[in-house]
């Protein structure tokens, strides 16, 4: 099942940095801020405030990534409201809410919008000839109902070569499991895990 979504010529852009990334995104968006102005831009927290005094422009913003808005953006981007994501993610610090920066990501994935994490890549899209032009974007979902994938699993088990498949009850119940006893006799923080020298 796949599904189409127009793009207009006016691109609706996520804009999220990491705090040791903000000024290079800034640096980069300095460079092209006459295209981003036939732009709409969403930002979270700082840096939509940061984008906004540093170029400004006028920008959608959102709570912080770690109060989430990471996930306010991802659930613009299944709305069909977000076309593209420039999101500069830190890769040699920890962060918080790195769960959220995965789920973020795998949203933008999914829904295949243009997505970029550096700002070569950023650069790249912001000089395409083809920004101000209409775009359809294709997005391929695969659903396969639970039910159905089950069944084929245990069709294609049943199907294996030289394997023997118990077919009447009085054969399943010639099955025998091992025995295992119903109790320990002593609780597992009792017993003896090393043994003193």
């Amino acid at each position: 099942m796949a599904e189409c979504i127009d793009m207009p010529n006016s691109k609706r852009i996520a804009i999220v940095a990491h705090d040791n990334k903000k000024e290079e995104l800034i640096d980069c968006l300095k460079q092209h801020r006459t295209v981003l102005t036939q732009h709409k831009l969403f930002g979270t927290g700082t840096t939509g405030s940061l984008v906004e005094k540093e170029l400004g422009l006028p920008v959608t913003k959102f709570q912080s990534g770690p109060l989430g808005g990471d996930q306010q953006i991802g659930s613009m981007i299944v709305s069909h409201d977000i076309d593209m994501l420039f999101f500069l993610i830190d890769p040699l610090d920890a962060h918080p809410h790195t769960a959220d920066v995965h789920a973020l990501l795998r949203i933008s994935n999914v829904w295949n919008i243009v997505s970029a994490t550096t700002t070569s890549t950023i650069d790249f899209i912001l000089r395409s000839s083809e920004l101000n032009e209409p775009h359809r974007r294709r997005v391929s979902h695969l659903i396969r109902p639970k039910a159905t994938a089950i069944k084929n699993a245990k069709k294609s088990q049943m199907s294996a070569p030289g394997q023997h498949k118990p077919n009447s009850d009085a054969q399943k119940a010639a099955i025998k499991l091992p025995h295992l006893p119903s109790k320990r006799k002593e609780s597992v923080l009792q017993q003896t895990i090393f043994k003193k020298c």
